[in-house]
């Protein structure tokens, strides 16, 4: 009876551990650093962009969260226009409807970054995206590999890709 005693600790310790781990194993498909499979429209008129196409990019990716009203999001767009030439930068407008993104993109005659807007947020809050602007920077193979919140310059994120 003793020897039972003596082992109910450490196997009660043992079944903690492993619920523990058990809790929180998971496939990578659903951690929250890989793109979701999610299709957003695009606000050139195109075909919806499929984020999942990011798990198989030629370079790195900056994901670029902003909303149109956003007076920090409009002084960052120009940032993000020239940002674009040298990384590849999708921007993922929200928290508002899809209906004024336009306007925010030919304000800032963003062309280079693939523009698309996500009325739903499903994008944003995969990526728990708490405000815009927010960025987050993926490897070539979708996977997060940076993050800012607010503003930020334009340049770490350069930099953090380049070192990829």
């Amino acid at each position: 009876m003793r020897v039972v005693k003596r082992l109910i600790a450490p196997l009660v310790l043992v079944c903690v551990v492993v619920t523990a781990l058990a809790l929180t194993a998971g496939s990578d498909d659903e951690s929250p650093s890989r793109v979701p499979d999610l299709n957003l429209v695009r606000l050139d008129g195109g075909e919806p962009f499929a984020l999942a196409s990011l798990a198989d990019a030629d370079e790195p990716t900056l994901l670029w969260f902003w909303a149109p009203w956003c007076s920090v999001c409009n002084g960052e767009a120009p940032k993000i226009e020239q940002l674009a030439g040298e990384l590849n930068v999708v921007a993922i407008g929200g928290r508002d409807e899809v209906a004024n993104g336009p306007a925010f993109v030919e304000r800032h005659a963003l062309r280079t970054p693939t523009v698309l807007f996500d009325e739903s947020m499903a994008s944003w809050e995969h990526y728990a995206i708490p405000g815009q602007p927010g960025a987050v920077l993926l490897d070539t193979e979708g996977v997060e590999r940076g993050r800012w919140h607010g503003a930020f310059d334009p340049q770490l994120a350069l930099d953090a890709a380049r070192d990829l």
